[in-house]
């Protein structure tokens, strides 16, 4: 839970180039059990790049 937290603050800081945030983002909402389908909506990425 704590490496969840530190990745939550990770992915909101400003100090953080975008595409580590986006696969911060990824490895989040694929831990809250969301589907792979919907974060590639949601981030504006394919597949691939969420399974990657």
């Amino acid at each position: 839970m704590e490496q969840a937290a530190e990745l939550r603050e990770l992915v909101s800081s400003r100090d953080v180039p975008a595409d580590i945030a986006t696969r911060g983002r990824i490895v989040l909402w694929l831990g809250e059990g969301r589907r792979r389908k919907d974060i590639a909506e949601l981030l504006g990425v394919s597949l691939p790049t969420v399974d990657r």
